[in-house]
């Protein structure tokens, strides 16, 4: 009964009728006629005519010029494409991500935009007995992020605005919390290609980040390794920075990135 209520609660008839329609012509390739459509939904006819030409205006269909038929437009295509370049990142990414975990013996990750907020997409925890677990699928912010910073600073300025609020929660001391002082603080980002979270998420980690280009140079992701503050001295830090860059730049390049950002951070 708890279910039943629930389901009711939040019913949408309007969105079911379209989501039917649109599974309906995934099935069905060729042109429709919004009466043909209504008949085999058994939906009312002018509840579909609507639904279609909404769906229309929207680009996700279109109309055959020839039989006027509905039919699927490349909008649905492209948002599929964005679906699964996440999902083929994640896979070339993976044992890039595992030699790093050997390298350093630290938790690595791979983080990825989410609206506000960055999503752990997969995470490879090292064989020793005391490390940080990161659970995958978990909601991150940007700002004190060494995953988020690195995709944020390679963003434009407008695109920054539109996702850090000029005051940010503060989660420990460390915290920037400004977003002008943040955006200062990216500028060296972009010089290095990488991103620190020095005890600013949670007080004793230390995570090193560095951005993750597609083949239109964009940033996709942040990849880096998550560290307990009192396992890193000088010299380790050093070797596991230049393995970070070292990892980002073999991920950017098996999801076709030819830009040489990386070139004089890696190869002297």
């Amino acid at each position: 009964m708890a279910e039943k209520k629930k389901e009711r609660e939040y019913s949408a008839p309007a969105v079911d009728r379209a989501l039917d329609i649109l599974e309906f012509m995934a099935e069905h390739p060729q042109p429709y006629g919004a009466t043909e459509i209504a008949r085999e939904l058994k939906v009312p006819l002018n509840s579909v005519f609507r639904i279609l030409k909404r769906l229309t205006e929207r680009e996700y269909t279109s109309q055959d010029p020839v039989s006027g038929g509905y039919q699927l437009s490349t909008r649905i295509f492209t948002l599929g494409m964005s679906l699964y370049t996440r999902f083929d990142l994640r896979h070339r990414a993976r044992p890039h991500l595992e030699w790093l975990c050997r390298e350093t013996e630290e938790t690595c990750q791979i983080q990825v935009p989410q609206g506000e907020r960055m999503l752990v997409m997969d995470t490879i925890n090292p064989e020793k007995e005391f490390y940080l677990r990161i659970v995958p699928g978990s909601l991150m912010y940007y700002h004190p992020n060494a995953y988020g910073k690195v995709v944020l600073a390679f963003m434009d300025l407008e695109r920054i605005k539109s996702i850090i609020p000029p005051i940010m929660i503060g989660l420990t001391s460390n915290t920037i919390i400004n977003r002008d002082h943040l955006i200062q603080h990216l500028e060296e980002i972009r010089k290095t290609g990488l991103g620190y979270d020095n005890e600013e998420y949670t007080s004793g980690l230390l995570c090193i980040g560095a951005p993750v280009f597609d083949f239109e140079a964009k940033p996709v992701a942040g990849l880096g390794a998550t560290c307990l503050l009192s396992t890193v001295n000088e010299k380790n830090k050093v070797e596991i920075e230049r393995k970070v860059l070292q990892c980002a730049y073999h991920v950017s390049k098996d999801i076709g990135y030819t830009g040489d950002f990386f070139k004089d951070k890696i190869f002297n």
